[in-house]
């Protein structure tokens, strides 16, 4: 089978590049196309502007659906970015390709509400009788409370609607004295589960888990078949252009598409002639690779990591339950390959200000999406800078940070770090600053 280069060949010692070629595979939010682009747009324009940049879109590709309405195809849509480093010194113009499965959430967020319930109970109720939250346990414990949040939450919420029937019906006598009191007791339970729902998102996360399950199992083919439409994109659209290097950059659950459909690309014959790097974010890939049946992710993990060599950047941060903090994407799966993927973890507090952070520190979705968020202050991480900056990402795998020219700050000072230190893994020099 033939070998994608390696980052060591041509760019290894190349601290910047002028084109690149972005494959994203946004996480599991019922986002459609266009506002995932807005708020990619946003973000990157906030997060340049920290580094004294400046950034620029263009080629927004759309097409027009069966109904007539203007939109970016359901596959794929694309959105060109040019980046200007301070000063004028450098630019480097890269084409992003999202591939979107925002469809696919919807059909499970349009069922009716007990239905979504049921689908999402009996989701979490396989992940735990085939042992995969067992090992959620010994690979990230954090992640295992995560599992558990919304059968707690649900149950703390029946429970209190339990205990109001049963206090009224012992307070009160009367033969309509305990149907009040169930009456009451079911509405406080609604009552509850709504406000529950607006907060923590509940109806999400069981759409989260049973699109999970369907995916692992392979019961639904709209999973099936737009994994084979993402090989196609890989295949099709990475072997144009003239990129420098191709990085495949996926957040969340975006991970459990982005391997598969990467791996099935090989293996239809795409063959990238430039370093090909593969970044996660946030990645929730353990979440769907641990489940017994998914024998194809773990086989896809392998072949890209043992067969492929490619190498795999994986961004954590231990204030985020919902990514896997202190797995690695092939060594938690039982892979030994040499190098393994590169585990970078990530301080989010020291990506926004003060004041951002305590208002973020308690909602645990916000603090996952701060991975592909803006930044707010001057860091070594940063997701828009990482994918459209100047530097390769063989440069933030060497070096543990963005913050390099000509991202450089222009006083010569660096504003925090939002990178945890390895002295293992991190050169001398770099674990000395």
């Amino acid at each position: 089978m033939t070998r994608p280069m390696r980052s060591g060949t041509e760019n290894a010692d190349c601290e910047t590049i002028a084109r690149r070629l972005v494959f994203v595979f946004p996480g599991f939010e019922p986002m459609p196309p266009e506002a995932q682009i807005a708020r990619f747009r946003r973000a990157a324009e906030r997060s340049a502007a920290v580094f004294e940049a400046k950034i620029a879109f263009s080629n927004i590709a759309a097409a027009a659906d069966a109904n007539g309405k203007t939109r970016p195809p359901p596959t794929s849509a694309e959105i060109t970015a040019t980046l200007t480093s301070s000063g004028g010194n450098h630019v480097v113009k890269t084409d992003c390709v999202f591939c979107v499965w925002d469809d696919l959430i919807a059909t499970y967020a349009a069922a009716v509400l007990p239905v979504r319930i049921r689908r999402g109970f009996a989701a979490l109720g396989t992940f735990l009788i085939n042992g995969t939250f067992l090992r959620y346990c010994r690979t990230s414990w954090r992640y295992a409370l995560f599992f558990l949040f919304p059968i707690v939450l649900t149950a703390v919420i029946i429970a209190i609607g339990i205990i109001i029937a049963l206090t009224l019906g012992n307070l009160f006598s009367g033969p309509t004295t305990w149907l009040a009191g169930i009456l009451i007791g079911s509405t406080a339970s609604i009552m509850l589960f709504y406000l529950a729902n607006r907060r923590w998102f509940l109806m999400t996360a069981f759409d989260d888990w049973a699109l999970a399950r369907d995916l692992c199992e392979g019961t639904n083919p709209r999973i099936e078949e737009r994994v084979v439409e993402f090989a196609e994109t890989l295949g099709n659209r990475g072997s144009t252009g003239a990129p420098e290097e191709i990085v495949i950059a996926a957040h969340s659950l975006g991970a459990s598409f982005a391997i598969p459909a990467l791996a099935r690309a090989f293996e239809a014959g795409f063959a990238p002639k430039v370093p090909l790097h593969v970044l996660t974010v946030g990645s929730s890939l353990m979440k769907t690779a641990l489940h017994p049946k998914a024998v194809e992710q773990r086989e896809a993990v392998r072949r890209l990591t043992v067969d492929h060599g490619l190498p795999w950047t994986d961004c954590q941060a231990l204030t985020d339950p919902i990514n896997f903090y202190n797995s690695n994407p092939a060594g938690s799966l039982g892979i030994a390959v040499d190098p393994m993927p590169l585990v970078v973890k990530l301080r989010l507090k020291h990506m926004v200000a003060p004041a951002t952070y305590r208002r973020i520190k308690r909602d645990f979705f916000r603090l996952h999406r701060q991975f592909i968020l803006a930044i707010e202050r001057r860091c070594p991480y940063s997701f828009h800078l990482l994918i459209l900056g100047p530097a390769p990402l063989e440069a933030f795998r060497r070096h543990r940070t963005i913050n390099r020219p000509p991202l450089a700050p222009s006083d010569g000072k660096d504003l925090g770090s939002s990178v945890v230190p390895n002295p293992k893994t991190i050169p001398a020099n770099e674990a000395a600053r």
